[in-house]
């Protein structure tokens, strides 16, 4: 069994906002704690991960028409223990800034003391 088993089998939602879900899960006698955004990424779409705080910015079909604003909206702020965290965004990105900085790290370098950073796919298979 690997951990996303263990996320389908035992999840339990302990938190909702707008922007995503906040689940805890118990795998291999760790507690882990699963944020998965709500809306899904796509070409148009870029992550920020800034200070402790995760950016989604969805750039415009036509950005000529739009100008050059962009709307940066903040979808989670981190606080207290980050341990065990694995933040998971449903789909896939144009691209992401700041990953592997300050308390981000992508799933290529793992740490269980920083907030891991995936994609739904990628998760699947941990």
């Amino acid at each position: 069994m690997n951990l996303f088993d263990a996320f389908e089998l035992n999840k339990e939602l302990i938190k909702q906002t707008e922007f995503v879900d906040v689940y805890s899960v118990k795998y291999n006698d760790k507690d882990y704690k699963i944020i998965i955004t709500k809306k899904v990424a796509n070409k148009k779409t870029v992550i920020y991960f800034i200070d402790k705080t995760v950016y989604w910015e969805q750039l415009p079909l036509f950005p000529r028409l739009a100008g050059r604003t962009y709307n940066r909206v903040p979808i989670y702020k981190f606080d207290g223990k980050i341990s065990n965290t694995i933040f998971v965004v449903k789909g896939s990105p144009l691209g992401d800034e700041g990953l592997d900085d300050g308390i981000f790290r992508s799933y290529k370098r793992y740490d269980d003391n920083f907030v891991n950073c995936i994609t739904y796919k990628k998760f699947k298979q941990m």
